[in-house]
């Protein structure tokens, strides 16, 4: 489904207006605040943290009104951690490049939205954008269309009696337009830019959201780009798509948005209801403001050459915290990543004894076997570890069979069965894209175990979103054999012989 069809293991960032940071406090006291679909932490004032959620939820509510989309129950809450400065995001994703000042990420670790509170709340409205996107029209979406869109939501607002207004244009994105250079639209179709080059990548974010701006407040022009879209996915050149469905090179396409500019991009004001979000705030432990943002890191993949630096503050840090969850958790994930998996199970298991039904330790156990099988050569003794894995993936199951790791887990221990993938394993794969869609590294092996039993179809319906996506996280070669086998099974079919 695209995003035109509802109006009509990914990473992406927000690149800041200026190079703004507010020197830390010492310590600073971390609350979450928990709603509907949201978990949301912060190392500020509780105020700020309150407004934050609740933002985020009318948000939320604003979108799917745009979109007409329901509310789906049960799904899993979104982490978005609010940190105070440049320093705080580093510590929490290591590789950024200096300009950016926020980022979300879906892999098969975790999903988040991470942004530094001195951007603005535009930052954490374009994160949440991001998700909004890749969880309710997953595809291959070029660069631009990514940050447009994430852009065009950024400035959404909702006043507590539920009025709207959607489109306004952000003041930072106009003084580019207007005072800087414009990239050729050629080179915005095609994503190339360089992060290196502050007013290239200021110039690309601006003629992103320009372009997302003409495309979304007209209906016909929506239903061409979604021819657009769909031609270049399958392959098509930008040029032809263009000219195919616009009738306008990308010259001209730059000049017809220098005119829209010019006349001014207007925008809507809507009722979305007023009902005040549920909203519970919880202050965290003293650990927090030492090993939050560490745990972050570890739970995405942070770099291979820092392991030494994480272990050893990671384990400082829980020596430091005795019993506490946040820091043996920490621990754990580290362990995992950079150290041992029976470390991690050390730290987890007086949790887990105290607390045997909560999810996040359970998962942590299973991922700790899962860990130590991956790295055996015997056979009977890496299934005998991933068994065990199953048990506490069970057990996580019984206490929330909303997430997607569960089931992700589950089907990864069954690889090396001799009957992999039986039914019950392409149903766990199935289950996992469907709870997760933006988790775009699930999407080729649940095609392949698709495939395995004959599901041609389905197994492209779950491929395609991400076979033409430079993004999507996924080895391209991979991906296209799993094309070559869906079109020999096609082509197999139909040279068979009728009976």
């Amino acid at each position: 489904m695209s995003v035109f069809s509802r109006v009509s293991g990914l990473r992406v960032a927000l690149v800041a207006a200026a190079a703004v940071a507010i020197p830390g406090l010492a310590h600073a006291e971390w609350r979450k605040a928990e709603t509907k679909h949201f978990i949301v932490h912060s190392n500020g004032f509780e105020r700020d943290l309150r407004d934050d959620a609740i933002e985020l939820e009318r948000l939320d509510q604003l979108m799917r009104t745009t979109f007409a989309l329901p509310d789906v129950e049960g799904g899993r809450k979104l982490p978005v951690y609010v940190v105070r400065n440049r320093r705080e995001l580093e510590a929490a994703e290591p590789e950024l490049p200096e300009r950016i000042s926020g980022f979300y990420s879906a892999n098969f670790r975790d999903v988040r939205a991470v942004a530094v509170r001195a951007s603005g709340d535009e930052t954490l409205r374009h994160e949440y954008g991001h998700h909004f996107m890749y969880r309710n029209f997953p595809g291959a979406y070029p660069a631009w269309f990514r940050e447009g869109f994430a852009e065009f939501f950024s400035t959404a607002t909702v006043t507590p009696s539920g009025r709207a207004t959607l489109g306004k244009s952000p003041l930072s994105n106009v003084q580019v337009l207007n005072n800087l250079r414009w990239l050729p639209m050629d080179q915005v179709l095609a994503g190339r830019f360089s992060f290196e080059d502050r007013r290239e990548t200021s110039a690309f974010y601006a003629q992103s959201w320009l372009l997302m701006h003409w495309i979304l407040t007209e209906p016909e022009r929506r239903r061409r780009m979604e021819g657009y879209l769909r031609d270049t996915a399958g392959g098509a050149s930008r040029d032809t798509a263009l000219q195919t469905h616009f009738g306008m090179d990308a010259e001209q396409l730059g000049q017809t948005l220098r005119a829209y500019l010019t006349a001014g991009p207007r925008y809507a004001e809507l009722d979305v209801g007023s009902a005040e979000p549920a909203l519970a705030v919880t202050t965290l432990p003293d650990s927090a403001d030492e090993v939050l943002l560490l745990d972050v890191n570890a739970r995405n993949g942070g770099p291979a050459d820092q392991g030494p630096d994480m272990l050893a503050r990671a384990r400082k840090a829980a020596a430091d915290h005795p019993g506490d969850v946040l820091a043996q958790s920490m621990l754990a994930h580290v362990e995992l990543r950079w150290g041992d998996p029976a470390a991690a199970e050390r730290a987890v298991q007086p949790l887990l004894d105290a607390d045997p039904a909560n999810t996040e330790l359970l998962l942590l156990m299973a991922d700790a076997r899962i860990t130590a099988g991956d790295r055996l050569t015997d056979p009977e003794e890496r299934e005998r570890l991933y068994r065990q894995a199953r048990g506490f993936l069970a057990r996580a199951y019984a206490a929330d069979p909303g997430d997607n790791r569960i089931y992700q887990n589950i089907a990864y221990s069954r690889r090396f069965a001799p009957d992999y993938p039986t039914e019950n394993d392409v149903e766990l794969w199935r289950r996992a894209v469907a709870i997760a869609p933006e988790v775009a590294s699930n999407r080729a092996v649940t095609a392949e175990a698709m495939l395995r039993h004959g599901l041609v179809d389905e197994a492209e319906q779950v491929i395609l979103p991400v076979a033409n996506d430079p993004h999507g996280g996924e080895v391209p070669e991979r991906l296209r054999r799993i094309l070559d086998r869906i079109a020999g099974a096609r082509a197999s079919t139909a040279s068979a012989p009728a009976t």
